[in-house]
């Protein structure tokens, strides 16, 4: 009755002293459930504290749930030891796994094996096993934290014993393989791991090592000390000394762990920059006296729970390479086994940052601490780790997303990591030239100038760069863009006007860096062509219409001589009759002067017309004539020229004549005309029928209804002084109109009618018909 009186005041002091907690309040940090803190009092057992707490005495397990105390039956537990106790009846796993790798499995209390992933619920008497690439850690409710290496078969039995049971049950038993043990978070108390023969470790560690090799036992401390009792025998084992026993046997005395390897110089640096999952790291390690083989560890976190690579390798290998590793901080240590197969002190640790960097821009590269990277380009930085980054000799602060190469241009990135650690990563700049060639226009006066780039691959030309050509040319600088073409090259004109001499080219960035240079001659500006003559037009006929007559076949003569020969006949009525006669024409021009001539054969008609009273017997003369062109305005506008022919007598006894007049011409459009004026004469007096002289005057129009032909019309007009012995003036006149077809070879036709030249008054008509050939490229 007085220990259900004193459990009564200890329920009664719970109600009125200790925090209610709502229904709905959550557990404390830590815990699954709500907890409430007994204080024991002189001679209480577990069973009061059931009853009190729970209504019943069955409910002893509860008090064991987070408490290391022995519950036998009716037994008193320590005066003045507070418990920690769940605030109601629940049922809570024992343990979980709070993290795995592959190749864990589980099985419960006569259940199956099945595979186990993080989080999964233990309970009592459940099966834990890694298999041959599996790693687990196992946190216990009053977080006694146990790791598992691979094949590893452990067996868990909770942190308190069983109801009725004189004895408190180690946390977990090992069957085979190795469990690393640490302290009880909650309580401070020991881990305790057994083996199937008897034997027990009680460590009083953070880092104690347990392997079962069949019967063979082996017990490392790496930290505090650890009680091993086997066969009846219990020794202390301090920490870097180990023990192990075989069976049932005794352990054996402590000897000391295979010392600590030392870091060879080399290796990754604290901080490596690489671009995402491409990261190695390499470290390597001096030999140790009777090493058989080394473990390498390389983990997430401080303790090495969070294992990334757990390797072992023979001792003629000390060196390790991790490939394509992510970003992250890794802390990397290494442990001799010796020859009797005890697991050494582990190695200082060294710790790497991997902190992902991408670089944009041709050429970039990572080597070490060394950093290729393009002047233009862009360092963008991602880190999961709390690294610290300062540029050259700046502050340190978060590691900026992206650094612009461009405008910040750093040599050097400092790293300073968590614990303190600087490393310099050294930037050098990739080379970035140009190759700039340059051609001169001589007709435009400007140079233009083609650039090749290397190193500005995967760049924004336009905006990054900024390409500009800088000209030197004597005392004239000028500066102009250079604009980004197909492929990438760079190009630029720049007229020079009249300069002249050398002209040094630089290809400049924004910065005014320069990336190449040039020289090319701009020559002296050639002097201005002459005036360009212009075109002139063919005046008239190419052909002169001729016609059978005494004293009036003057030709149409243009001012300038067209270049052509031809031959015609022609036919008619005069005052003489019927005639026939055939021609001869030729002229050309040498510049403004122009020579031109023309020969008849002897007429074919009757032979009496020499006798024809009143007329004038036909001509038979071979005239040469020259002109000279005065003036000329535009494409043939106006042409004046002055002329003079001389006639020379063939068969009818004729006297030496002379032609002294003048033509005016010009064009407009498809349209030509042709004026000439003057007089024929004869410095000796002239025989019967012939007048001494004859003024006249000739006026006419061509017209081009088409490229290869022109129509034209010309009337004439001369005034006869004498005509046979009556001394009678007489002043023919007529109309003339003719065609010419063709190009370099034509055809031309041309009829003429009008007064005859007689005394009375007499019509007359010819008609000619020539062919022709132009000797010049002159068009109409």
């Amino acid at each position: 009755m007085r220990t259900l009186a004193k459990g009564a005041l200890a329920a009664l002091a719970l109600g009125l002293f200790a925090p209610r907690a709502r229904a709905d309040a959550p557990p404390p940090p830590g815990f699954l459930e709500p907890i409430v803190h007994w204080g024991v009092q002189k001679g209480e057992t577990c069973e009061d504290i059931a009853k009190v707490m729970y209504g019943a005495a069955e409910h002893v397990p509860l008090v064991s749930r987070y408490n290391r105390v022995d519950c036998t039956s009716r037994k008193p537990l320590p005066e003045g030891i507070t418990l920690i106790l769940p605030k109601a009846v629940t049922s809570v796993p024992d343990a979980r796994i709070k993290s795995s790798h592959p190749d864990v499995r589980g099985r419960p209390s006569g259940g199956a094996w099945d595979a186990v992933a993080t989080g999964a619920a233990l309970y009592r008497n459940h099966n834990v096993q890694t298999m041959d690439e599996g790693r687990a850690h196992i946190e216990f409710l009053d977080h006694t934290h146990v790791f598992l290496a691979q094949n590893t078969l452990v067996v868990i039995y909770g942190t308190a014993g069983k109801t009725r049971v004189s004895k408190t049950p180690p946390t977990v038993e090992i069957e085979a393989g190795e469990v690393q043990a640490g302290l009880s978070a909650l309580r401070g108390e020991p881990a305790e791991v057994a083996v199937p023969d008897g034997g027990v470790v009680r460590a009083e560690s953070r880092d104690t090592v347990v392997e079962r090799k069949k019967t063979r036992t082996t017990v490392a401390v790496f930290d505090g000390k650890a009680a091993v009792q086997s066969g009846g025998k219990t020794v202390a084992v301090p920490k870097n000394y180990g023990t192990r026993f075989e069976g049932k046997a005794p352990p054996a005395p402590p000897r000391p762990l295979p010392p600590a390897p030392r870091w060879e110089d080399g290796g990754s640096p604290s901080v490596v920059l690489a671009p995402p999952g491409t990261a190695v790291l390499t470290t390597s390690w001096n030999p140790v006296e009777k090493a058989k083989a080394y473990r390498l560890e390389v983990s997430r976190d401080e303790g090495f729970h969070d294992l990334v690579v757990r390797e072992e390798v023979p001792a003629d290998v000390r060196s390790f390479r991790a490939e394509k590793m992510p970003p992250g901080l890794y802390r990397v240590r290494v442990r001799a086994i010796d020859v009797e197969e005890y697991l050494g002190v582990a190695s200082d640790v060294r710790t790497i940052d991997v902190v992902a960097a991408e670089l944009r821009g041709e050429g970039a590269r990572f080597e070490g601490k060394t950093v290729t990277v393009n002047p233009y380009g862009v360092l963008a930085l991602t880190a999961s780790s709390p690294v610290e980054v300062a540029l050259d000799e700046g502050p340190f602060g978060p590691p900026p997303a992206e650094i612009d190469l461009l405008k910040q241009a750093p040599k050097t990135l400092r790293f300073r990591t968590k614990s303190g650690l600087e490393e310099r990563i050294t930037l050098v700049p990739t080379p970035v030239a140009s190759t700039p060639s340059a051609t001169f226009d001589e007709a435009k006066r400007e140079i233009r100038v083609r650039v090749a780039t290397k190193g500005l691959g995967e760049i924004d030309v336009p905006k990054r760069v900024a390409p500009r050509l800088r000209v030197r040319l004597g005392e004239r600088v000028e500066t102009v863009p250079l604009a980004v073409a197909e492929g990438g090259a760079l190009l630029a004109s720049i007229p020079v006007g009249d300069a002249h001499g050398e002209a040094r080219l630089d290809v400049l960035d924004a910065r005014g860096k320069v990336l190449g240079t040039t020289t090319i001659l701009a020559p002296d500006k050639p002097p201005p062509p002459p005036p360009r003559r212009p075109t002139l037009r063919p005046l008239g006929a190419w052909l002169p219409p001729f016609r059978p007559a005494g004293v009036t076949a003057v030709p149409w003569t243009s001012p300038t001589a067209p270049t052509a020969v031809g031959r015609g006949l022609s036919a008619g009525s005069t005052a003489n009759g019927p005639v026939f006669q055939a021609n001869g024409r030729v002229s050309g021009s040498f510049g403004p002067l122009g020579l031109d001539a023309l020969i008849v054969t002897t007429p074919f008609e009757r032979a009496d017309a020499v006798e024809v009273p009143g007329s004038v017997p036909t001509e038979d003369m071979a005239w040469l004539g020259a002109r000279y062109r005065v003036l000329q305005r535009g494409a043939s506008e106006l042409e004046i020229a002055p002329l003079f022919r001389i006639g020379l007598p063939l068969e009818n006894r004729r006297d030496l004549m002379f032609d002294i007049g003048g033509a005016a011409g010009g064009a407009k459009g498809r349209l030509t005309w042709v004026a000439n004026a003057g007089a024929r004469f004869m410095l000796e007096e002239p025989s019967a029928h012939v007048p001494w002289v004859q003024p006249y005057l000739l006026v006419g129009a061509t017209y081009d209804p088409l490229r290869w032909l022109r129509a034209y019309v010309v009337a004439d007009a001369h005034v006869l002084a004498t005509i046979g012995d009556t001394g009678t003036v007489v002043v023919p006149y007529g109309l003339t109109a003719g065609v010419e077809a063709g190009g370099s070879v034509f055809v031309a036709l041309s009829g003429w009618v009008g007064r005859a030249e007689s005394v009375t008054w007499q019509a007359a008509g010819t008609v000619t018909g020539s062919l022709g050939f132009r000797l010049s490229g002159e068009n109409r």
